[in-house]
């Protein structure tokens, strides 16, 4: 895929699910990584890195700077919470500041319609599916990159590993079908409304994301220099 049409496809992922994920609460993006992580799929997702870790870190580097193998993971969650959290906040930054700048015409009530009782379980459902988004960002790159970089370490992202067990962990499915028939029993104005302008709002946001591209803003140059950090866990790179 064309690098500025991929930059495009992972801001609309980020900050957008069907119907309303741009106007769900608002938390800062180092939370929403970190929450993201800390969710059954993002603790399925560590799992897999931490085993990644312990078949591709050198044993004997590990025996020279002392490093248990029980380690590998929390260090390694750490170092990829670090760098896609870098990663998240570098591609949505202009986004956000293009959208304070112009904000959509519904903005106001998009935020009133939020304390709305429906509104709210809605977006409660929603949140799995916001948070493997996130998770399937990160990782997609983080191997991306590695792979490029020749960081010597098993791949994680489940799409492109094959790992079945791993993708069938991802609640985005069951998550949209139960939004599905949730929006589609309701007889809530306020949420039929709330998801009305949220589809209108996602268009904008694709036009201002598209607007808003620049060519340093690819996804690969946010880990640059994550091999550093995976090098102090014995992960070499090179041929």
């Amino acid at each position: 895929m064309h690098s500025s049409r991929r930059l495009i496809v992972i801001a609309l992922l980020l900050t957008q699910t069907p119907f309303a994920s741009a106007q769900a609460p608002e938390k800062d993006k180092a939370t929403r990584v970190r929450e993201a992580f800390a969710s059954p799929y993002g603790k399925a997702m560590t799992a897999e890195l931490g085993k990644s870790l312990r078949s591709s870190a050198d044993p004997a580097c590990l025996a020279d700077k002392g490093i248990n193998a029980d380690q590998l993971e929390p260090r390694g969650r750490d170092i990829v919470i670090k760098w896609g959290t870098r990663l998240v906040e570098g591609l949505l930054a202009p986004i956000d500041r293009q959208i304070s700048a112009k904000p959509f015409a519904g903005t106001a009530e998009l935020e009133r319609l939020k304390g709305n009782a429906d509104v709210k379980r809605y977006l409660a459902m929603e949140e799995p599916m916001r948070q493997a988004k996130v998770l399937d960002v990160v990782f997609e790159n983080f191997d991306r990159y590695n792979l490029v970089r020749r960081v010597r370490l098993r791949a994680v992202y489940p799409l492109g590993t094959g790992n079945e067990d791993l993708l069938r962990l991802n609640p985005s499915d069951a998550t949209e079908e139960a939004l599905d028939k949730f929006a589609g029993d309701s007889r809530s104005k306020a949420l039929k409304r709330f998801l009305q302008l949220s589809e209108q709002a996602a268009t904008a946001e694709a036009a201002i994301i598209k607007a808003s591209q620049t060519p340093s803003m690819t996804p690969l140059n946010f880990f640059e220099g994550v091999e550093a950090d995976l090098a102090e866990l014995c992960i070499r790179t090179g041929k």
